[in-house]
């Protein structure tokens, strides 16, 4: 799994990313907001570790909401050095995996990030549930065309939402019965679902709207 780890102090962050490195994470480092937001969209993680303060609250908040518009399926963990129910009343707090405070022992975040990994069903749901809260979503597809029926599979391991397609990619049937397929899956009109890379590969990106 491909891990965002985001921390202006970089001993903190060096020392992150040694850890989930040394257990077989893919991991991104970055020292600011801004830095996160442009690797996320080039590298496309899985899930997003960030400090609150980076290095304002502000700031931090801000990344959560831009990570997520992004990619609705990324999961984000948040640390803070300070009281972990500080933002429990903010909207930010929907978008986020959990709140934990720096400080606590490693093993715990690495159990929370293997939990994800093991669960891609919780994916699909979390995908769901972003376009009810959201009213949009952005994701990676891998299509699989040529199958016997149309199907959501699940959550592949780089995080894309894995569909089977009963179409050839023959002008345009596959990626019209992919738009069908999701427009079903979300139950939403096929106009909502919209592709927005990768027309003739398999690896896409697409937005559903309410």
């Amino acid at each position: 799994m491909k891990v965002l780890l985001a921390d202006d102090d970089q001993d903190q962050l060096d020392l992150r990313r040694m850890v989930l490195s040394k257990s077989g994470y893919d991991t991104i480092a970055v020292t600011s907001a801004a830095a996160a937001l442009e690797q996320a969209k080039i590298q496309r993680p899985q899930c997003a570790v960030i400090d609150l303060k980076i290095p304002t609250e502000a700031i931090g908040l801000g990344l959560i909401r831009a990570l997520k518009a992004f990619d609705a399926a990324m999961r984000v963990f948040v640390l803070t050095g300070g009281d972990p129910k500080r933002i429990d009343g903010l909207p930010e707090k929907q978008l986020v995996e959990e709140v934990i405070v720096k400080g606590s022992s490693t093993a715990y975040l690495m159990k929370k990030l293997g939990e994800l990994a093991d669960n891609p069903q919780a994916g699909l749901q979390r995908l769901r549930a972003a376009l009810v809260r959201e009213g949009t979503v952005t994701f990676k597809v891998k299509a699989v065309p040529r199958a016997a029926v149309s199907e959501v599979v699940g959550l592949t391991t780089d995080g894309s939402l894995k569909v089977r397609i009963a179409a050839v990619p023959d002008k345009g049937k596959a990626n019209e019965e992919l738009r069908h397929a999701l427009a079903d899956w979300f139950q939403v009109p096929r106009s909502n679902v919209e592709l927005l890379q990768g027309e003739t590969s398999q690896r896409k990106v697409l937005r559903v709207r309410k």
